[in-house]
């Protein structure tokens, strides 16, 4: 008997191998079948050395990154390679497109055959691993479902709280015509803005920068850099020391449990002792709160501090960084700014209405002008459930169908999709808002993405930004820019100038 192991040994893997051989010869064959039905043709090619782990994609990402020239090299490789390659990430076979129709049918058509993935999932679970941002399946369907009430129009159109915010904004402005960085304030003044709406406290940090300056603004800093460099190290995330990532997880980490921990025993006291409500007093009678409200639907920390942490990040650095995008340019095309105040001049010194912000036309086209050469988010990503066609790419003249196999990852870069000559005209590199007028939706412009996924609170976004820049627009006379560096990208959840917008407001 003991002699007839090695031979049993031997069958069992010659069976297996056969198996596996047979199993990968009938996959080859139905891929074969498909990719000539379709009239399938391969998409051009990145040059890389690496056919395994794609490792100097990876070193040029990097790279890229830390040199600050990440988006105008990616826009490059779609000029040289075209709107739809093929590359790798690790264990990723990769397509990169900017061709809307793909766009649209990853994100929207067929919505069901792709996932977040584990890429994302892999890069953002140490900070946000129960978070709707990097949720898949009937766990995304539960938390969209779960957070979609707290972004309804009467809460997102709470112009009153928000105009408290704007006056502790309007005060740390100079009067005197002095320089001041009024991106460092406008992330201030969102961080008082979005914990104001999800905790029902702000923190306070333009009246009391020391509330959110030093230790906590820098780790939520590092959290943000961290998990896209994750990203882009691919299977090799877990395997990089980063002990400053982690430092910085565990900062936000507490400062969210100790809201989380608030938010559960304010539910409690409005609870008996059998656990029905018994009309104990609210400790914020007649206002919304994210958190309290988050809190009735569940008790688990770990979901409450994950999806609290992602819509904090999403909320603070969505508007904030669109507002800096806004005033850089404005600080340089004055007669932009001069067409803005005029058209609110129609209010007359009031506050604006929820109805009247929407009626602001000019105001509306210079925030998605904005929008299409600064995009928030430079680009994202799904993974392929399924082996699938994508409608255009392949091929000599890149217009054929492509096949994209189970496990794909599908990227596409907005900053490059934005700035399209053939979509945009010749001047898609100049801010002009008034290409705007009569432009109707498409996939050519995703600032907030697009499909079911799309971001939940854009309209909240879009409200906060018109709204406070109404308001400097009704204060101030003028800006003066006082940093000629032209607009330097800074890569982390989101895209924004490394400098800061330095300016002087003239009032």
């Amino acid at each position: 008997m003991v002699g007839d192991a090695p031979s049993l040994i031997a069958s069992t893997l010659a069976i297996i191998v056969g198996f596996y051989i047979s199993r990968q010869l009938r996959i080859y064959t139905s891929r074969r079948k498909r990719i000539s039905e379709n009239g399938c043709e391969l998409p051009a090619k990145y040059p890389f050395w690496d056919p395994i782990f794609g490792l100097d994609v990876i070193y040029d990402a990097i790279r890229s990154v830390k040199r600050k020239t990440f988006l105008s090299e990616k826009q490059s490789h779609y000029e040289v390679y075209g709107n739809t390659h093929s590359s790798r990430l690790t264990t990723f076979p990769v397509i990169s497109t900017i061709e809307p129709d793909n766009i649209k049918a990853v994100l929207s058509t067929k919505f069901k055959d792709f996932e977040i993935g584990s890429p994302r999932r892999r890069a953002f679970s140490p900070i946000l691993a129960n978070s709707i941002l990097v949720a898949d399946g009937p766990e995304w369907e539960h938390s969209r479902a779960f957070l979609k009430p707290s972004f309804s129009r009467s809460q997102v159109g709470d112009l009153t709280t928000l105009e408290s915010h704007v006056q502790h904004l309007l005060k740390a402005i100079p009067r005197d015509g002095s320089t001041v960085d009024l991106a460092d304030l406008f992330f201030r003044y969102t961080a008082d803005v979005t914990t104001d709406f999800m905790f029902g406290e702000s923190i306070g940090s333009l009246p009391h920068p020391e509330e959110f300056g030093g230790d906590m603004a820098q780790a939520c800093r590092d959290v943000q850099l961290g998990a896209e460099r994750r990203f882009r190290l691919g299977v090799f995330a877990d395997m990089v020391p980063q002990p400053a990532f982690y430092r910085s997880v565990d900062k936000v980490h507490a400062y969210m449990n100790e809201h989380v921990e608030k938010a559960l025993q304010r539910r409690n006291l409005q609870k008996g002792a059998n656990g029905e409500e018994e009309g104990a007093k609210d400790t914020n009678p007649g206002r919304f709160v994210f958190s309290e409200e988050m809190a009735k639907l569940t008790s688990d920390r770990f979901v409450l501090r994950d999806q609290l942490g992602g819509i904090f990040f999403a909320g603070r650095d969505t508007t904030a960084t669109l507002l800096s995008n806004l005033f850089f340019v404005l600080a340089r095309e004055h007669k932009v700014w001069k067409q803005l105040r005029e058209e609110i001049a129609s209010l007359n010194g009031r506050l604006p209405t929820l109805d009247e912000l929407k009626q602001l036309k000019y105001l509306g086209y210079c925030l998605n002008e904005t929008l299409r050469l600064y995009p928030i988010v430079q680009g994202t990503s799904r993974v392929a459930l399924h082996d699938l066609i994508l409608p255009t790419g392949g091929g000599p003249s890149a217009t054929s169908p492509i096949f994209v196999a189970k496990g794909t990852l599908v990227v596409f870069h907005l900053f490059a999709l934005h700035k399209r000559k053939d979509l945009w005209g010749e001047d898609a590199e100049d801010f002009r808002p008034m290409r705007w007028e009569g432009e109707k939706a498409s996939w050519n412009f995703l600032p907030f993405g697009g499909g079911p996924r799309n971001c939940i609170g854009q309209q909240f976004a879009l409200t906060e930004a018109s709204y406070t820049a109404v308001r400097l627009l009704q204060t101030f006379d003028a800006i003066e820019m006082r940093d000629p560096r032209p607009w330097t990208e800074s890569i982390g959840a989101t895209c924004s100038n490394a400098n800061g917008v330095q300016v002087a407001m003239i009032s």
